[in-house]
């Protein structure tokens, strides 16, 4: 790396410079602003705590580029609450990134960061350690954790709660001013929505700020994610400020982080993390996986006896990408070349597994799985049962509600190598909101690698309709005294009325309300379009409020809906409406082809109206139910050649799939054809049985491109034939 200094200037004592490195990450110059105390350059021993700052919209790191909202360095802007005369009054670096997201000869763009949508191969996120590294090794700072915070205006608000979740172990804290709560973000071939109100697991180890103003046009979407965070975050504060879209409060937020200095939160001893990114490290971890397609790998519960893990396509629900091979790389935690027995639980598969692998010579364990719900318990041999919550059912209901008794039934999993005696469990609340009602229950004895259900049902009661989410700890125990505490989140839903005017979309055409106040004729669902909810068909429920029909997001536990772990979910961008970046959800449900007849389903849906710039949230009953027979062809999801000459093709259906054959059609010359048998029997190429994505070796080919027509036929005879969108390379 190299740098260039392009001018300073001292403002109220402290030095700004303006300055520029080269970054490896980005192959490229890119800019910074620092700020440096006062006596900065009196004393070359002394060393100074860091805050990182990120611009908004429109912005860059030398100033306001045109924006008033955006004038925050120095002098009198932000009436005397800023940067520069922060840091001439306390003994603090504060460094300002450049967002900026085109090339030099490129036309000027204001839109920073490469987020929503993701344009460029520019990763913001996984520059930031580069730069972290760069100034701590050009500038004397305090170069850990425990005296480094960042923090970020707007689009550098929602990057500041991004990058700060990704890297715990590099911050203490961050603090977002009237930062977006979603975009897009990610690898450039295979984005992923990023939603903050889902993210809140990432922020152990850390203090969380934020401040934004009572006539700022994103407040209704922080009062959406205030309402999750504040519920299951212990430390996260918010503070609603007298202002429009700003830095409000620029004082106070970073008095926040000197104060984190002074006493910073420890490192976790157990911790989760979600990551966008196929390959990440966190707290010492090297996780590595092979997904080429939108995603999420979570991490739960990671300490040194262990772990869970799996990959989905979105949360808190989404679709398990079983798919996906995944290698987990620990801290030299444990003896160099030893011998450690893994157990590993298949959660979603019911799978039991148990190996040995040896530590490697600084005694790191690389741990090998699919992204399935993966258990894993790390253990030398006689090692302490290790209990763990593999299940959580609601019993009495199909969602947890309000105001009324909540039975669960809790499912435990021993993956240590000693058996657990007599155990034992005792559930209490983390907050106010919940009155426990019947709180012990027993599982006897749970011996390795087993389940066990509690003998008793456990209940509590959400005390208030404001509550939309509830955190209980569960405190395990046995006979030989061990104790292991578990904490689990209960989604929690008004006790409201039932709808009645709703349609249902099952491969009809309806115009329907679009982007808050606009609209769209579409088709929506799959089926036979007569409006009638029959086995095999996938659904959108629309509901008709304000002369419009609103699709809606559904929560249901039905058995008969969604099988073999199929889920699949909609978004309708709001941007052109409120200009954050955010989406309305819908859910399309499909209804499994054993699903009887008559049967009655019940969701309880949701949906948005505009009221500029807020949106408001309806909720309510929806009670269907179901006629008829499966005559609707199975769903052609995804069609992938991503090297080798292996195809991959993940099909939807209410029932098994009996057949999926793939023809290849040269494009330079039509007349030539070959035709492929895919299959999902977890052999050869396919990575994993009953997946629903058939895979298959082709055989060798002359180099050329390729149509591919796909032909699927499920269970009841049903067929399809499509053609995949694009073309395909074979060699």
């Amino acid at each position: 790396m190299y740098s260039f200094h392009t001018h300073a200037q001292s403002t109220s004592d402290a030095t700004i410079i303006d300055s520029r490195h080269y970054s490896n990450v980005f192959g490229e110059i890119r800019n910074y602003r620092i700020f440096l105390p006062p006596g900065y350059f009196d004393n070359s021993q002394k060393k100074y705590p860091v805050i990182y700052f990120l611009h908004g919209w429109s912005q860059r790191y030398f100033g306001d580029g045109g924006e008033a909202y955006a004038s925050f360095d120095k002098g009198s802007q932000n009436n005397g609450d800023n940067i520069a005369n922060f840091v001439s009054a306390h003994e603090v670096i504060v460094v300002k990134s450049d967002g900026y997201n085109r090339g030099p000869d490129e036309k000027y763009y204001v839109r920073p960061y490469n987020v929503g949508p993701v344009e460029t191969f520019r990763q913001f996120p996984l520059y930031f350690p580069e730069l972290i590294d760069y100034i701590d090794n050009h500038y004397r700072t305090i170069a850990n954790r425990e005296h480094r915070a960042i923090s970020g205006l707007s689009m550098g608000g929602f990057m500041t709660f991004w990058i700060g979740g990704k890297y715990p172990h590099l911050f203490s804290a961050a603090g977002n001013f009237c930062g977006s709560t979603e975009f897009m973000v990610g690898p450039k071939n295979f984005p992923v929505e990023y939603r903050h109100i889902d993210m809140y697991n990432n922020y152990a180890g850390m203090n969380v700020r934020l401040n934004y103003g009572d006539k700022d046009f994103v407040r209704g979407h922080h009062q959406d994610m205030n309402r999750i965070w504040s519920q299951v975050i212990d430390n996260y504060q918010y503070k609603i400020y007298n202002a429009e879209h700003s830095t409000c409060g620029l004082g106070e937020m970073f008095g926040f982080f000197l104060k984190t200095f002074e006493n910073s939160p420890p490192r976790p001893l157990k911790w989760d993390h979600i990551d966008v990114y196929p390959e990440f490290s966190v707290w010492g971890y090297q996780v590595s996986s092979n997904r080429n397609a939108p995603g999420l790998t979570i991490l739960e519960n990671v300490d040194k006896k262990g772990f869970r893990c799996s990959v989905r396509e979105f949360l808190p629900d989404g679709e398990i990408m079983s798919f996906v091979n995944l290698s987990i790389t620990t801290p030299s935690f444990y003896k160099k070349n030893e011998s450690y027995i893994i157990n590993d639980f298949d959660v979603d598969r019911l799978k039991i597994s148990q190996k040995t692998i040896r530590s490697d010579n600084s005694g790191k364990l690389k741990i090998s799985m699919n992204g399935s719900i993966h258990e894993i318990g790390i253990n030398k041999k006689a090692d302490k049962p290790n209990i763990c919550i593999a299940a959580v059912e609601i019993t009495n209901m199909s969602w947890a509600t309000t105001m009324k008794d909540v039975i669960i039934s809790i499912t435990l999993l021993n993956k240590g190598l000693s058996v657990g005696k007599n155990i034992r469990a005792k559930l209490s609340a983390t907050r106010n909101n919940a009155n426990i009602i019947k709180s012990e229950t027993g599982f006897g004895n749970i011996a390795v690698n087993e389940l066990a259900v509690s003998r008793n049902s456990l209940s509590f009661q959400v005390k208030a309709d404001s509550i939309e989410i509830e955190k209980l700890k569960l405190t395990i125990q046995d006979d030989d005294k061990n104790e292991w505490d578990e904490f689990f989140e209960i989604r929690v839903k008004k006790d409201l009325s039932e709808i009645k005017d709703f349609e249902i979309a099952d491969g009809r055409t309806f115009t329907v309300a679009k982007s808050g106040t606009d609209s769209e004729t579409i088709l929506l669902g799959n089926g036979n379009g007569d409006g009638i909810a029959n086995p095999g068909e996938s659904i959108v429920i629309l509901v008709k409020d304000q002369d419009k029909y609103w699709r809606t997001k559904l929560f249901f536990s039905d058995k008969y809906l969604n099988p073999f772990g199929v889920n699949i979910r909609m978004s309708d961008d709001w941007s052109p409406f409120d200009h954050c970046g955010v989406s309305a959800k819908y859910s399309v449900p499909l209804l499994s082809s054993d699903c009887p007849q008559n049967h009655s389903i019940e969701f309880f849906a949701e949906y948005w109206l505009p009221d500029y710039p807020l949106h408001i949230i309806k909720q309510g009953v929806i009670k269907i139910k179901v006629t008829g027979r499966d005559a609707t062809p199975p769903q052609i999801s995804s069609v992938d050649i991503p090297g080798e000459n292996i195809i991959h093709v993940k099909v939807y259906d209410g029932s098994k799939i009996q057949s999926v054959k793939d023809r290849f059609v040269l494009k330079e010359d039509p007349a030539k054809s070959f035709e492929v048998e895919l299959k999902d029997d977890g052999l050869a190429e396919d990575r994993v049985e009953g997946d629903r994505v058939f895979s298959k070796k082709i055989p060798e080919q002359k180099f050329g491109f390729y149509r591919v027509v796909v032909e699927a036929i499920d269970s009841f005879g049903n067929k399809t034939i499509e053609e995949a969108p694009g073309e395909f390379l074979l060699h």
